[in-house]
């Protein structure tokens, strides 16, 4: 085996599934990402309405045993496929949910109460699959060879992030973020505290911050994350739990990423305008020397590291 990773995207909508024709080229349906292994292992991350599709597939190709799918949180845009993932319903298949507890509801709780009426007609019971469910947190998950760690984003309520880890190939999937929401990007994008250095409390904990984060994003071939909004639409959406394209770019820069791929494209965004965020995006990059590629996800299409 050569250590080689697939990423296929099903879904790359934030918020709601569109179906406008100027904005089906890069793909309506929600939050959904499969990432294979050469050795055969398949992991998906969230079940917005892209994992329909997914799951068609996968009637198609057969299910492995046991398909690991992976929840950053419950907000609709990335659960409202499931009810709708058609091997959850098959006898003899294995699917494992993983995610985390919202306060005091059970992780498992949160994705049966979707499916109880009145919300929905077919309730979580009627999945014939072996079905299981592991509640996460900041933690380490080994599956077949892959290593997915998980933190805590910055995003309304508990909400994670995944990077997976095979051989020396890493991805980042953090789909909905707004990192150092509170602080000046001047002082995220600098080096402060050298040793012996007296430090306000808001600098200390910007540096806890940027540790913990850029820690997890670091060095990673591919970083999936948020760029729903614009720069000039973020100063009126601060605090809602997503990024500028021109915050997830500097980001993934100061990170040492090697490819950034924009994510959770707002349904307001058509095609174009999507091209001209990557166009932007590019430039940014080569401002600052860098030659880290940048892409926007685009639903059904799959690349290899």
């Amino acid at each position: 085996m050569g250590g080689q990773l697939e990423i296929t995207y099903w879904g790359v909508r934030g918020s709601l599934p569109v179906s406008d024709p100027g904005k089906i080229r890069y793909g309506g349906s929600t939050s959904c990402v499969e990432i294979k292994a050469d050795n055969g292992t398949r992991l998906v991350f969230d079940g917005g309405s892209g994992i329909s599709s997914l799951g068609n597939a996968c009637m198609q190709s057969g299910l492995p045993e046991p398909l690991p799918v992976f929840i950053t949180h419950p907000h609709w845009d990335h659960i409202q496929g499931l009810p709708f993932f058609a091997p959850a319903f098959i006898p003899g298949n294995a699917i494992t949910f993983y995610g985390c507890n919202q306060g005091e509801m059970p992780f498992e709780n949160v994705l049966r109460q979707q499916m109880q009426s009145p919300y929905f007609p077919v309730d979580l019971e009627n999945w014939a699959a072996d079905i299981a469910f592991e509640a996460v947190s900041e933690t380490e998950v080994n599956i077949n060879g892959l290593t997915v760690r998980s933190t805590y984003v910055e995003h309304p309520g508990m909400t994670l992030g995944f990077r997976i880890e095979y051989g020396e190939k890493s991805v980042v999937y953090i789909p909905d973020n707004e990192p150092f929401a509170k602080f000046p990007l001047e002082k995220v994008f600098s080096e402060q505290g050298a040793p012996g250095d007296e430090l306000d409390m808001e600098s200390v904990f910007l540096l806890d911050q940027k540790e913990k984060f850029f820690g997890f994003i670091g060095d990673a071939d591919v970083l999936i994350h948020d760029a729903q909004y614009t720069p000039e639409e973020y100063p009126a959406k601060t605090g809602w739990g997503h990024s500028s394209f021109e915050l997830t770019v500097q980001t993934a820069l100061y990170g040492n990423v090697r490819q950034l791929v924009l994510f959770h494209h707002d349904p307001i965004r058509t095609d174009d305008e999507i091209d001209d965020m990557v166009d932007r995006s590019r430039h940014i990059a080569a401002e600052q020397g860098s030659s880290m590629q940048i892409s926007a996800a685009r639903q059904n299409t799959s690349t290899t590291i």
